[in-house]
């Protein structure tokens, strides 16, 4: 893995690009290395994968002002607040959609008594 990637390089765009530089830039180079249009290329699909990689973090101001400040470092990611934003009811909702269950211990019905007759 490459650990001094160049965002701005790899949508060959200046570094003080606006939104709009930045989305012609990826739309003409997307266009370019599409896997479904450079079928005979092998590496058009890496290429596209890191073309989209750069244009999520150049586009977003927060992710954009970051990758600025400290560059591409795997090592600098920071997952410590993974769950901080979310409360517990959103987990255990994201829980419920995910396995289909209710993770309440207050939330268990019995069956009815008519049932064991």
């Amino acid at each position: 893995m490459d650990v001094s990637k160049n965002y701005y390089k790899i949508l060959e765009v200046e570094k003080d690009a606006s939104e709009e530089e930045i989305k012609l830039a990826y739309r003409k180079l997307a266009k370019k290395y599409h896997p479904d249009l450079n079928k005979n290329d092998p590496n058009a699909k890496d290429k596209f994968i890191e073309l989209k990689e750069a244009y999520d973090i150049l586009i977003d101001p927060e992710k954009r002002k970051i990758y600025d400040q400290i560059g591409y470092n795997p090592q600098n990611i920071d997952f410590s607040d993974l769950f901080s934003k979310y409360d517990n009811r959103r987990l255990r909702e994201l829980l419920r959609r995910i396995f289909g269950s209710d993770f309440k211990r207050d939330s268990y019905k019995p069956p009815p008594e008519t049932m064991y007759i």
